[in-house]
């Protein structure tokens, strides 16, 4: 049973006191009232990283300033269980407040109560992972998403209302994930004090850090002896919604040494394009053309014995460690997902589709 003092705060304390409370319920949301207890508006710690990524604010500012004013609720008298469902999925939010005649909080109504039966289809086995360790890659520059990276390390951009890489932890943590290692450089001191303050995460979480850019595989090297079997390397601005445990029964039944997770993708040059022969003279113009790919997602499915032709201390790239395996005859297969089924926040323009998908 929850506690309604752990989801609401007063108008007068700080944007700190807010976190602070966002992090104890676990649900990233808090509610704003006033001295007579009154709702006021609600706040989660996206809205607060987006407010101080664009405005410069400041943590000590009355959270006031910071909670959206239109906050969506029901009165006690007025509750239909059809309206709340289809608000959860159009709005998606995660909480939505009930309130008493004089507009004072008395319950709060949770997506993940009211869904509980349709997650718990999804979920097959929520134990599949325990065994096997998941490596993130977070110590790029994420120059891609310049300027936002300035202030922010990659990881740490908002996606709704957590940050990107805990929007990849909590999709691995559904297949009952333990154990992380996150490969680190950039900003490392900022990514490791944030998750010293998640303490259903932090004791799962071991880094590996490189004192210099390491390129996408380099720093691997240094998992030789605390990696056994198989496990899974992600990159950490692409975000997952897909079966994990076939992607890895299908890495083990084709006995690959690496599995690359792919999608289609389909691309349009935006002019005509000329065909011409060899001397140059113009054949036809195909207008637009629209070209379909299977193309890489930044997700691996690693056998850890392919760790020992890492050069230590080197930088080293995946395509470059790939022509590496081949040359070496191991066997590099791959496994084919959904366009809906990953999404890449790597880039700005795309970051900027997917917080627009979101309406955050």
């Amino acid at each position: 049973m929850f506690k309604l003092n752990n989801y609401t705060i007063t108008e007068n304390k700080s944007v700190k006191d807010a976190l602070r409370l966002i992090d104890k319920n676990g649900e990233k949301t808090c509610f704003v009232i006033n001295n007579k207890k009154e709702l006021v508006g609600s706040v989660t710690d996206g809205d607060i990283r987006r407010k101080i990524l664009k405005k410069r604010e400041n943590l000590n500012q009355k959270i006031y300033k910071f909670c959206n004013k239109k906050t969506t609720y029901f009165f006690q008298n007025k509750i239909k269980l059809k309206k709340i469902k289809s608000i959860f999925l159009k709005k998606r939010i995660e909480i939505i407040p009930i309130l008493d005649e004089t507009k004072k909080i008395i319950d709060l109504k949770f997506k993940s109560e009211i869904f509980r039966s349709i997650r718990k289809k999804k979920r097959i086995n929520k134990q599949f992972l325990s065994k096997v360790n998941i490596v993130i890659m977070a110590g790029g520059k994420g120059q891609r998403l310049d300027p936002i990276t300035r202030i922010f390390p990659k990881p740490l951009v908002p996606i709704k209302d957590k940050t990107a890489v805990e929007n990849i932890l909590d999709s691995f943590l559904n297949y009952g994930a333990k154990k992380f290692f996150f490969t680190l450089n950039f900003k490392s001191d900022l990514i490791k004090a944030y998750f010293n303050n998640k303490p259903k995460v932090k004791n799962k979480i071991t880094y590996i850090n490189e004192k210099k850019p390491m390129g996408t595989v380099g720093g691997l090297n240094k998992l030789i002896g605390r990696i056994s079997k198989n496990f899974v390397l992600s990159n950490c601005d692409v975000i997952f919604d897909f079966n994990y445990e076939n992607m890895i029964k299908h890495h083990i039944k084709s006995k690959n040494d690496l599995t690359l997770v792919t999608s289609n993708q389909s691309s349009t040059i935006p002019y005509g394009v000329c065909e011409v022969n060899k001397q140059g003279d113009l054949i036809k113009i195909i207008e637009k053309p629209k070209y379909n790919s299977l193309i890489t997602t930044g997700l691996y499915v690693f056998n850890s014995r392919i760790l020992r032709i890492i050069p230590k201390n080197k930088f080293l790239n995946m395509n470059s460690f790939i022509e590496i395996l081949k040359k070496n005859n191991f066997k590099i297969g791959t496994y084919k997902i959904g366009q809906k089924n990953w999404y890449d926040i790597g880039q700005l323009h795309e970051y900027k589709k997917k917080l627009e998908l979101l309406s955050v």
